[in-house]
């Protein structure tokens, strides 16, 4: 038996479907225990010639067989109910703690370990909570049960499996101690195989151009090799603990069925009663075989654990994300069935945003990235930030999210301090995955037809997506790569439009872009700012010339741009 606390914690955050899944287990449990009174029953009665008494023995254990199956079945979907709660509550906490500023700015997070951990980390726990959890409590609940039925059946017999019970949870507890240190070995090893996958898949073509791909696939031969010896070793001492558990369970099986054979011959019990410790014997064994085969299946997800403690999955934090003074992110969605105009209604109204004495200085760094900067945007007009690299952009933006925590000053929309439920944002690379048109416009939550058409329209890629084979229903590569970049870019303004808040900050839109692409996307953003604030950063002056509120960021400070 392997108790891991943190796990534990999270079953018992939902007691009603714990509750439900364990009652459902003991009730599958006293069928085996039933249909092991009926057997011993139906073959004592065949011993005796008893033919009336045989038939009605079979037919319990029939009806009991039966009903067997129909509470297995409602416990099943009890145990996916209670480990589909858990791994989405463990995953909500664990984005949450992953995106704060400390983890999106460290330059040592790499992306692939993220991946696994909230991936494969949070679906590996689901055996152990779902399955592993309700077994034991199972055990503690039946074991005791099946052991004074044998006790008072024969008290030699109880003894005997008392005592394999007690070796069959004690002796796998300590090998599973010994080899913990090989189970985070494993884990380690995969998370460090998954994120070098991924950056290479990422720098792929950089790897081509420069000529490491001999190197890359060496590197990551060298981390399958580092995984499959410690999968080989996890696989070792699994073995042993196996072979502990069934050490102890075959040696009280075995002891007492040696003391019913013995019974037997004395002459000491009747027939219903040998053939009773015989079966009971066995049944008082079964929760810990079970108990044996969720923890194997369970595996990988422990091994994940301290991975997942570390990132604070298993931490609960306030739904509340302070931005500058104010704090308590809203999820800005509505849904439903609207056309156009109410889609434009739908948006929380802000009309001015200001930003006074701002200030930041990186830890470390001589002097401000931003120094007593002040801002006024308006809903009604596009505002375009110009710098060169380094100039502070990025800071700026990262400043309006709430990313970072300004030295001095503070950023409020009509009076009151900045939240991150006011902002959507699209970046200058957008993040797109492989499905639909419709499940990457989906992600906010709006699905309505008449939302996603005018989305696109107000986005300026509503033709060019019914221009698309299926339409909403086009299949999109992973990362977007069977998109054009303005396309891309489209995309990812329509969605941030549907998720109807009321400032919209757009990072280097045309970056990417030839000059009648840069312009349609300056249209489309002139049309959407209509309704929202729309702030923008760009390297590219040039290509603002219909932007009339263009400001430049020079040493930390915003003057009127001379473009």
């Amino acid at each position: 038996m392997m108790i891991v606390p943190l796990l534990w914690r999270e079953a018992a955050r939902f007691p009603a479907s714990l509750a439900r899944s364990v009652a459902l287990l003991v009730l599958v449990f006293l069928t085996h225990l039933g249909q092991a009174v009926a057997i011993a029953w139906s073959m004592s009665a065949v011993l005796h010639g008893q033919a009336r008494e045989v038939l009605v023995a079979l037919s319990l254990i029939l009806g009991i067989a039966l009903l067997r199956l129909v509470l297995s079945l409602g416990q099943a979907s009890a145990a996916a109910h209670l480990g589909g709660r858990v791994r989405q509550a463990v995953r909500r906490r664990a984005m949450r703690a992953a995106l704060v500023p400390e983890r999106l700015h460290d330059t040592a997070a790499r992306d692939g370990s993220m991946r696994a951990s909230l991936g494969d980390g949070v679906d590996g726990i689901d055996a152990y909570v779902s399955k592993y959890v309700p077994v034991v409590m199972q055990l503690l609940l039946t074991c005791p049960i099946v052991v004074t039925g044998l006790l008072v059946l024969s008290p030699w017999a109880g003894l005997c499996v008392a005592a394999g019970v007690v070796l069959a949870l004690a002796g796998p507890m300590a090998w599973k101690r010994m080899m913990a240190r090989r189970g985070l070995d494993h884990w380690d090893s995969y998370e460090a195989l998954s994120a070098d996958l991924l950056e290479s898949l990422r720098g792929m073509a950089t790897l081509r151009t420069l000529g490491d791909v001999p190197g890359t696939r060496d590197r990551l031969d060298a981390r399958s090799e580092a995984l499959r010896r410690a999968t080989e070793r996890v696989m070792r001492g699994s073995l042993g603990e196996t072979a502990v558990t069934d050490a102890a369970v075959q040696g009280g099986a075995v002891a007492a069925a040696a003391v019913a054979v013995a019974q037997a011959a004395a002459g000491q019990a009747p027939a219903v009663e040998v053939y009773l410790i015989l079966l009971l014997s066995s049944e008082a064994f079964r929760p810990i075989r079970d108990l044996s085969r969720h923890w194997h299946a369970g595996f990988l997800g422990l091994t994940a654990v301290p991975g997942l403690d570390r990132i604070g999955a298993f931490t609960e934090r306030s739904d509340a994300v302070p931005v500058h003074t104010a704090s308590g992110p809203g999820d800005g969605r509505a849904t439903g069935d609207r056309r156009a105009d109410v889609l434009r209604a739908d948006v929380l109204r802000a009309d001015v945003l200001r930003v006074d004495g701002l200030s930041f200085r990186y830890p470390g760094a001589p002097g401000d990235v931003i120094h007593d900067l002040d801002l006024t945007a308006r809903r009604g007009s596009l505002t375009a930030i110009v710098g060169a690299s380094g100039a502070g952009k990025s800071t700026l933006f990262d400043l309006l999210l709430g990313f970072l925590t300004p030295r001095t000053g503070g950023i409020d929309l009509d009076g009151r301090p900045l939240r991150t439920s006011d902002i959507a944002v699209v970046s200058q690379r957008p993040v797109l995955f492989a499905g639909t048109v419709r499940d990457n416009l989906a992600v906010t939550g709006a699905t309505a037809e008449a939302d996603l058409v005018a989305a696109c329209r107000d986005a300026g890629i509503l033709d060019e997506i019914r221009r698309f084979p299926r339409g909403f229903d086009t299949e999109v590569a992973e990362a977007g790569t069977s998109l054009s970049g303005g396309q891309r870019q489209r995309l990812a303004l329509a969605r941030a439009l549907l998720a109807r808040r009321p400032v919209l900050l757009v990072d280097e839109p045309t970056s990417a872009l030839d000059a009648d692409r840069a312009a349609d996307v300056i249209r489309t953003l002139h049309r959407v700012a209509r309704d929202r604030v729309v702030i923008m950063i760009s390297h590219r002056s040039e290509s603002l010339t219909e932007v009339p509120h263009v400001l430049s960021l020079d040493s930390g400070h915003l003057n009127r741009s001379a473009s």
